[in-house]
């Protein structure tokens, strides 16, 4: 679970039904003697109020839940919005834009993404979109009850049209997308799922055909959204979307390199029993740190993308500001704690350094092509993140000539 996700450690059912009284009727005595009250987990009623009494306590949201329609589990969506905002904070810089716009492709009933982005951050706007029409019509009414229809849009989406709804707004950008598509090819694999699972699901799933199946299940569903993006580009900052199925990632990865899309990142969310996933990919020179573009899973390692955090440990403490001094031709900044390098071209190797001699120094272009941060951690290593650029040589050959020259003071 995301270390800001505020149920890490669960709620107190008791406590949460003073805050909303209809869950009362759904508490249940906990299994031990003296143990805290739960709920039935399989019980589609109680799941329903428990996510409305989360909504109402933790976020003052009032919101309408159908019967026949998905209930999403608060925790593992606050997972994916707060990942969402690492992305979006991870380019260091004075200040960060005023508005932040995104897209939630099938909102679904609740619409649960940007009511949630909208109460945690006060920059961000949606678009969102959905192809049922009785899930539409509750997301409208959802978000108008909230007094948020300023801020988000709802647009009825068609099955004949592309993923994106780049019709709707051509001619606008936005920051990031936001998905959790259907994740199943058809009524069979569901029936094929349920029967091959060897633990029994700890809660009950509510969700309609309509949001549980497509054609080509979750994997041709992102996979086409990545087909679509590769023709927008930077329409977008960063595309995303959520997975229920590890193996789903081999094939949209796959696409991703067919198409020379490097820049790209995942994460796993893990609430109980339940993992899911997501990935994100980007046209833009923005580079993410480790910590947020890759996870340890070792099943994932091959699909992992490449390192943008690099670490050289070193065996004394170095004054990093008297190296970075002496390399000439970069610009040296520091911000909140960080020392910013940027640079318009290779000066530091050895082959720009005999230029510099024979005086065949071509003048570089005003545009800075290297960004990156370098920091010492705990007196034992140098951490060098990437931030912004597209040659991935020219920010090795940087990590490496500072670490020798780190090295050489030794």
């Amino acid at each position: 679970m995301h270390d800001r996700n505020i149920y890490k450690v669960l709620p107190d059912f008791e406590e949460l039904a003073k805050a909303y009284p209809p869950l009362y009727t759904h508490l249940l005595s906990g299994a031990s003697p003296g143990s805290r009250k739960t709920i039935d987990f399989k019980n589609e009623a109680s799941q329903r109020c428990l996510t409305q009494a989360l909504l109402h306590r933790d976020f003052g949201l009032k919101v309408t839940l159908p019967d026949d329609r998905l209930c999403p589990p608060v925790p593992n969506r606050l997972n994916y919005i707060l990942w969402i905002q690492d992305i979006l904070h991870a380019q260091p810089g004075p200040s960060q834009p005023t508005v932040l716009r995104g897209i939630d492709i099938g909102t679904g009933a609740s619409s649960i993404y940007p009511l949630l982005g909208c109460k945690l951050d006060s920059s961000w706007t949606f678009l969102a979109t959905e192809l049922d029409e009785q899930s539409l019509q509750y997301a409208r009414d959802n978000i108008l009850q909230n007094q948020l229809d300023h801020r988000i849009r709802v647009v009825q989406a068609n099955a004949a049209d592309t993923i994106l709804p780049l019709d709707v707004c051509v001619d606008e950008q936005f920051d990031f997308t936001m998905c959790n598509p259907p994740f199943y090819s058809s009524m069979e694999e569901v029936e094929r799922a349920a029967d091959g699972k060897t633990l029994k699901p700890y809660a009950v799933c509510t969700g309609a055909p309509v949001e549980m199946i497509t054609r080509g299940g979750e994997a041709g569903f992102v996979i086409q959204m990545v087909r679509e993006s590769a023709q927008a580009k930077l329409w977008c900052r960063w595309y995303t979307s959520m997975l229920g199925m590890m193996a789903s990632l081999t094939q949209i990865v796959g696409v991703l390199k067919e198409l020379d899309i490097t820049n790209y990142a995942m994460t796993e969310f893990v609430q109980g029993q339940t993992r899911r996933w997501a990935i994100g990919w980007s046209f833009t020179k923005e580079r993410l740190p480790d910590s947020i573009s890759r996870i340890t899973n070792p099943a994932l390692r091959s699909l992992m993308p490449l390192h943008n955090t690099v670490r050289q440990p070193i065996p004394k403490v170095v004054n990093i500001s008297t190296i970075l001094a002496s390399i000439e031709g970069i610009e040296i900044s520091r911000n909140d704690g960080l020392t910013l390098i940027k640079a318009k071209g290779d000066t530091w190797s050895r082959s720009a350094r005999r230029n510099r001699m024979r005086q065949e120094v071509r003048s570089e272009g005003v545009e800075v092509v290297l960004v990156c941060s370098v920091m010492v951690e705990r007196d034992e290593e140098i951490v060098y993140q990437w931030v912004r650029g597209e040659d991935r040589g020219m920010f090795d050959s940087f990590c490496s000539h500072v670490s020798r020259k780190a090295l050489a003071r030794q």
